[in-house]
């Protein structure tokens, strides 16, 4: 497993960003990825991809433009 921890600058809704997440297709993208809220930091959970590993990219970029749908002014810091 894989676990991806964001920090953001201000604390969004757990369901707001679960909803924009499933927007941008990130429950097709990465099948069985869980989230865990922690005030401002956002713990994403993923199972490998086939060859053992995520694109870290492609998980950045979806999990970034699913926080900015919910607040554009988020900023993200990945740990």
């Amino acid at each position: 497993m894989q676990v991806f921890v964001a920090v953001l600058s201000n604390a969004i809704d757990r369901g707001e960003f679960e909803k924009s997440w499933n927007l941008d297709c990130g429950s097709n993208l990465f099948p069985g990825a869980g989230f865990a809220f922690a005030g401002r930091k956002i713990s994403l959970m993923l199972q490998p991809g086939p060859d053992g590993r995520w694109q870290t990219e492609s998980v950045h970029r979806t999990f970034s433009s699913a926080v900015r749908r919910v607040d554009q002014s988020c900023n993200i810091r990945w740990m």
